[in-house]
């Protein structure tokens, strides 16, 4: 997922793609110090399938607190149709 977020980004600009990703991962590091510090998703659908959902600048982090385990199943643009999220999920 980071590499695509990254080779999309790289077509402006190889540095605002470093910078970005370098952010999300940072984000996603922050998440296994504190878990549960993301809300459960608003989407109906991943709410309903337990998710949790962390916004990094235009993407949603979707991922699952588990046995003290974060399980990111996802990264996606905040951007998409609330309709096809789940099937991005399980």
């Amino acid at each position: 997922m980071l590499n695509q977020i990254h080779a999309y980004i790289s077509e402006r600009s190889e540095l605002a793609a470093d910078k970005y990703v370098s952010g999300l991962r940072d984000s996603t590091k922050r998440l296994t110090q504190h878990p549960e510090s993301c809300a459960p998703c608003r989407n109906p659908i991943l709410h309903e399938r337990g998710y949790r959902c962390c916004i990094y600048r235009n993407h949603l982090i979707v991922y699952k607190f588990i046995e003290n385990e974060v399980r990111i199943n996802s990264i996606v643009s905040s951007r998409m149709n609330p309709e096809r999220m789940g099937d991005l999920v399980d």
